[in-house]
């Protein structure tokens, strides 16, 4: 007899686990190689598909510059040829870096921020190359300055019209393509990466103007020449040689007519012949009286006193009005340096006179030559007029080189010698956004606006003579972190020593203001930073009575500058910078009379040379 116990009576067995153990290490083993696997395979993907975007993107390069090239040259052809290949380049680029798998590797340390670096430039590429080189070439032909001179004194707007929505369309993805790679932080990226993505930010940078050149053009220039209804435009033209803020004194008036295209020169006058009126004949804040004077809104020669060229404009459309009647709808400021660089276009032109004027003489011949040979106020303006009308007539009439005539325009706006002013708000707007606006300069919390103007006090054309050099910088001089900003204006009298009588009288002035022939008067007028404060002014080395107000917010010092042939002198202006937390400066000038005798090159804007600001007591 079996004695025990029964299977369930006997104590439970201890169970062996080291076969489970065993079985486990060759699935970890396998996890662990799969991930390496997976890693490798991640890795690899990102980095085969980075050199290959690298490779599309260089490759993309020459196609840019081969658009550029043929658009300039007007082989439509070739630029369409050339805008496909940077398409796909540039699509190939933006596919390889956008899958995915390329966005989880931007969520790892350190490596992340280059792949997202690297795809906004591609993105950014491909988006230019779609929506705004493609859609451009397009149009090109419509939109080529060859296609729009004028052809028996007539524009083809409706062409011009109807590219319109396009060159809109491809100027908004232009700055959204600009934006997005000006968001990207270089900081933390290795140098390959971040080098590309200055290069492409600079190259949005410089494209800009001219981007925005073109879409506010098709915006503006059917509307303002008539494709809509009559307009008409005043054309001012300024005189460098008697200086004003927004350029010159106002020397002549012509009003064109604009219908549908067809230009035609209905009036003519000199800048004399207008006003004056014994009261304001436009609205003139009392802060612009109080630092001009009242003559401002009464004489048309002082209506540009003040810099705010939107203010001017308009007070020189009231004031036509007031002598003509009619509606004035834009008013365009101009000068015999913008006169030079049209005449390249044109060619040389024959004047009733006798005389040629031609690109290179132009400057001397109607600021300095004429008052040698006409005495007589009357007889300059008779020149000045038959100058103008029969530069109109050749222009209008089409014969010119169109592309030299965009090269001009553009210019001419970039040094600040054309200004522009629209009575139409919905233009005006548009205006107000380029460097055809002439507003006082605008401050941002990293930059000071500042403005330097030169307005002639001797009552005469020796500015043709005036030297002028322009100087700033900025520092943070007080424990409020709040910066300081220096301007610096140097003027010199470049007269002949004996010009008191050599010059003609009406070109010295003959004393009649108070000032001694041959000397020079001018009011040098600083402004200052909106919401600053003016901290100091000196004449040379000493303090100096001034005039000083307030116009729009901002400080303005008016300092007077009286110089004998040969004779220098400077002018430094200090301000709290009470708004900026940065020492950042934005300096606009008047543009400068040319050297005596010289033919400045148009597109070249007023020199501003940045110095270091020492910190003083007065700031502090």
């Amino acid at each position: 007899m079996a004695i025990g116990l029964s299977r369930e009576q006997a104590p439970p067995q201890a169970v062996e686990h080291e076969p489970v153990r065993r079985r486990r290490r060759p699935v970890l083993v396998a996890v662990i190689v799969i991930a390496v696997v997976l890693v490798a395979l991640f890795v690899g993907w990102i980095g085969i598909r980075a050199v290959l975007a690298r490779q599309q993107l260089e490759a993309a390069q020459p196609s840019a510059s081969a658009v550029v090239a043929a658009m300039r040259s007007g082989d439509v052809a070739g630029a369409k040829s050339a805008a496909e290949s940077l398409s796909a380049h540039a699509a190939q680029a933006a596919s390889l870096t956008g899958d995915p798998i390329w966005r989880l590797g931007e969520g790892i340390p350190l490596v992340g921020p280059n792949l997202a670096a690297v795809r906004v430039v591609a993105s950014a590429t491909d988006s230019v190359a779609r929506e705004v080189v493609t859609p451009l070439v397009g149009v090109s032909a419509t939109i080529d300055p060859r296609s729009l001179k004028p052809t028996d004194g007539r524009i083809d707007l409706a062409r011009l019209a109807a590219a319109q929505p396009v060159v809109a369309k491809a100027q908004t993805a232009f700055h959204a393509a600009a934006a997005g790679v000006a968001g990207v932080s270089t900081a933390s990226l290795i140098e390959p990466v971040g080098t590309a993505v200055d290069r492409l930010d600079s190259l949005f940078a410089q494209s800009s103007p001219v981007i925005d050149a073109l879409g506010n053009s098709t915006k503006l220039l059917p509307g303002m020449l008539g494709q809509n209804g009559p307009r008409n435009i005043l054309v001012v033209a300024q005189n460098p040689a008697e200086l004003r803020a927004t350029g010159g004194l106002i020397g002549s008036v012509a009003l064109i007519h604009a219908d549908h295209g067809a230009l035609t020169l209905q009036a003519q006058e000199a800048g004399t012949s207008i006003g004056p009126w014994p009261t304001a004949v436009s609205d003139i804040p009392d802060a612009t009286v109080g630092i001009y004077g009242p003559l401002v809104g009464r004489y048309l020669q002082d209506a540009n006193y003040t810099p705010d060229f939107p203010m001017a404009a308009t007070t020189i459309a009231a004031m036509w009005e007031r002598a003509h009647g009619g509606t004035v709808d834009s008013v365009l400021t101009t000068d015999p340096v913008v006169l030079s660089a049209l005449l390249k276009a044109t060619g040389p032109v024959a004047l009733s006179s006798g005389d040629t004027i031609t690109s290179a003489n132009a400057v001397p011949l109607l600021l300095s030559d004429v008052y040698a040979r006409y005495p007589a106020s009357s007889q300059q303006d008779a020149f000045f007029s038959s100058a103008a009308a029969a530069i109109f007539t050749k222009l209008a009439a089409g014969h010119l080189d169109s592309g030299k005539l965009l090269t001009a325009f553009s210019a001419a706006g970039t040094s600040e010698r054309l200004r522009i002013w629209s009575a139409h708000a919905d233009e005006q707007k548009v205006l107000a956004t380029t460097t055809l606006a002439g507003a006082l300069p605008v401050s941002t919390p990293q930059a000071a606006g500042i403005g330097v103007y030169l307005n002639d006090a001797t009552g005469s054309k020796m500015d043709y003579y005036l030297g002028a050099s322009v100087s700033a910088g900025a520092e943070v001089c007080r424990f409020d972190f709040r910066p300081t900003s220096l301007v610096r204006v140097t003027l010199t009298n470049r007269a002949p020593a004996n010009a008191g009588t050599a010059l003609p009288k009406y070109v010295t002035g003959g004393g009649t203001y108070g000032v001694p022939p041959g000397e020079i008067l001018t009011r040098v007028v600083v402004y200052g930073p909106a919401g600053g404060l003016l901290a100091g002014t000196q004449l040379g080395s000493d303090p100096v009575r001034i005039v000083s107000g307030t116009d729009r917010a901002r400080p303005v010092a008016v300092v007077p500058v009286q110089l004998k042939p040969g004779e220098s002198k400077t002018v430094t202006v200090q301000f709290l910078n009470a708004r900026q937390v940065g020492p950042g400066l934005n300096v606009a000038t008047t543009p400068l009379p040319p050297n005596a005798g010289s033919t400045p090159d148009v597109g070249a804007r007023t020199t501003v040379a940045r110095i270091a600001h020492v910190c003083d007591s007065r700031v502090k």
